[in-house]
């Protein structure tokens, strides 16, 4: 099987709930991913330069022979996390960074666990059009 990575470049669209942004992103959305056909691995990282384009960074590390399958599963239950409030309504797709950037991994276990979060059951139509795969 082939190893790919997908990396997502996002920003907390509201400053006050970055910590919030934060938990729900490495407690909440990463674990309800895990099911993704052939992922192998998630993390996430913050960028070091506070005036970039993209403060985040997800890495999606998957061993597949069909990757294009891969990715969509892993859309589809993203998307699937809206009806059940578990998907939070204060990301946006963010430009990859250009030339040399360097990211510092967010350790899950600094930010203090969220249980049962309760978000919009609607994927706003700014999150649907930032992250639609072309």
């Amino acid at each position: 099987m082939a190893k790919y990575s997908l990396y997502v470049f996002s920003n907390c669209t509201d400053p006050a709930r970055e910590d919030e942004f934060n938990r729900w992103y490495s407690h909440i959305h990463l674990p309800d991913l895990q099911g993704a056909k052939g992922l192998v691995s998630a993390r996430r990282c913050v960028n070091l330069d506070r005036d970039s384009q993209a403060r985040y960074l997800a890495i999606y590390e998957f061993e597949t022979d069909d990757f294009d399958a891969s990715v969509k599963s892993l859309y589809d239950l993203a998307a699937k996390a809206w009806p059940r409030g578990r998907h939070i309504e204060c990301i946006a797709a963010a430009p990859p960074t250009a030339g040399v950037s360097a990211f510092r991994e967010i350790d899950p276990a600094t930010l203090a666990p969220m249980k049962d979060p309760h978000y919009p059951p609607e994927m706003p139509e700014s999150v649907r059009a930032g992250f639609a795969r072309k």
